[in-house]
């Protein structure tokens, strides 16, 4: 994998972005640090947008004091990082039409972040992550929401050129 100065730079920038999203929280370690990750999937790819995703989650969870336990922490930083890593490829893979694109990866972020995120969770928590329902929902229609205004705003110049190898 090859990384340039400019790739790593926005990287950095939007790693630095996951920190300070997972201080605005909604409830417990369910913040705003996939907001960025979302933007760093569409702009570096599946593979950044993954680091990102558990990244963010893994500063979310420990700036609320690890409120369901590390483990149970870590297997829901790798499910974002896959959320991450499938939004990006659904995207990538319907690119030559924009509105699908953005449409479907939303909905297979979705999909990942909330309903498979609790059955893979029910086993290890019970019933009491039914109660993640909402809260989960929230973050995650505004995590997508933020990332597309942004994206939509951002030049595809830009994209283009961090994007080139």
């Amino acid at each position: 994998m090859n990384y340039s100065t400019k790739r790593l730079t926005t990287l950095a920038i939007l790693l630095a972005l996951c920190v300070i999203g997972a201080n605005i929280k909604i409830l417990g370690s369910i913040a705003l640090d996939s907001f960025p990750a979302f933007i760093g999937a569409i702009v570096l790819g599946p593979a950044a947008g993954a680091f990102l995703g558990f990244f963010g989650h893994m500063i979310s969870a420990l700036l609320s004091g690890f409120p369901n336990s590390l483990p149970i922490h870590l297997i829901i930083a790798v499910i974002m990082a896959l959320c991450m890593f499938f939004y990006s490829w659904t995207r990538r893979k319907l690119a030559k039409n924009k509105l699908a694109a953005s449409a479907v990866s939303m909905v297979v972020a979705y999909i990942i972040n909330v309903p498979l995120d609790i059955v893979l969770l029910y086993p290890l928590m019970g019933p009491g992550i039914f109660v993640l329902f909402v809260p989960l929902t929230i973050a995650t229609v505004v995590n997508l929401g933020l990332s597309e205004i942004v994206i939509l705003g951002i030049p595809s110049k830009y994209k283009e050129f961090v994007s080139a190898k």
